[in-house]
């Protein structure tokens, strides 16, 4: 939001905002050069993915690193310390959206590797089959497409299903490859009253912290070069859909 400058007037804040702009723009710019040579929208298709994997596999890494940097610059500022530790996991059973599609295709191609594979793909089609019934049956209802899903978001958390990537005591599997809608939650209240019945009242403290506007913006011009892939913003969707591109990733 624009209104971080205001707040945070810090000079880390400022050097991390510029870092993540600078970060995009030339990523923008690479893949604006791609769509033009090769005479289409989108730079990222079926046609060149496993070509310019290792380059989306570096650039989502700059960029959980840029954001990473960003986010100790917002929490140094926050007036009470982040109450989020090791093995709490309640944020992992919601269901995460707006997950950017060079975020997915980084993370899957590590999880392409795994034996298990298999039963993550099947763990992230009962997620998934899950919050379409909720969204299905809150249109049903009567609501916007709008209400409906943040209606069927908070139905999704009550289900009260941790992650597939989550472990017995609540630790993220896969913690240096998770998406930024993971990395972006934040409590300043005990993780107790991170639960369904909690998470609307006043002894939950919890919050999301965004990027700056002109950042978000970025983002969503990268992302938009990959629409030829028609991957789901969801994560449990977007990991189904790219598990449809193993013959393309290759071996």
């Amino acid at each position: 939001m624009e209104a971080y400058k205001e707040y945070f007037p810090t000079k880390s804040y400022r050097i991390a905002e510029m870092r993540l702009s600078s970060l995009l723009r030339n990523e923008r710019d690479r893949l604006d050069k791609i769509a033009a040579d090769l005479g289409r929208e989108s730079a990222i298709a079926p046609d060149n993915l496993r070509e310019q994997l290792p380059k989306i596999i570096a650039f989502t890494e700059a960029y959980h690193a840029a954001y990473d940097q960003y986010l100790k610059a917002v929490l140094v500022q926050q007036p009470r310390p982040i109450q989020c530790r090791p093995a709490c996991g309640n944020c992992c059973h919601h269901y995460p959206m707006s997950v950017e599609p060079f975020e997915l295709i980084s993370m899957y191609n590590e999880l392409r590797k795994r034996d298990d594979l298999l039963s993550l793909m099947e763990a992230c089609q009962m997620r998934s089959d899950k919050f379409e019934s909720l969204f299905e049956a809150r249109k049903e209802a009567g609501l916007s497409e709008d209400d409906a899903e943040d209606e069927a978001l908070h139905d999704y958390f009550s289900w009260w299903r941790s992650c597939p990537f989550s472990n017995a005591v609540g630790d993220c599997t896969i913690y240096p490859l998770r998406t930024v809608s993971c990395r972006m939650y934040f409590s300043e209240t005990d993780p107790k009253f991170c639960t369904p019945e909690m998470l609307q009242t006043e002894k939950n403290d919890s919050y999301i912290v965004y990027m700056p506007d002109v950042v978000e913006d970025a983002v969503y011009g990268i992302s938009e070069h990959y629409s030829a892939l028609e991957l789901p913003e969801s994560f449990f969707g977007g990991l189904l859909a790219l598990n449809g591109y193993e013959g393309v990733l290759g071996a």
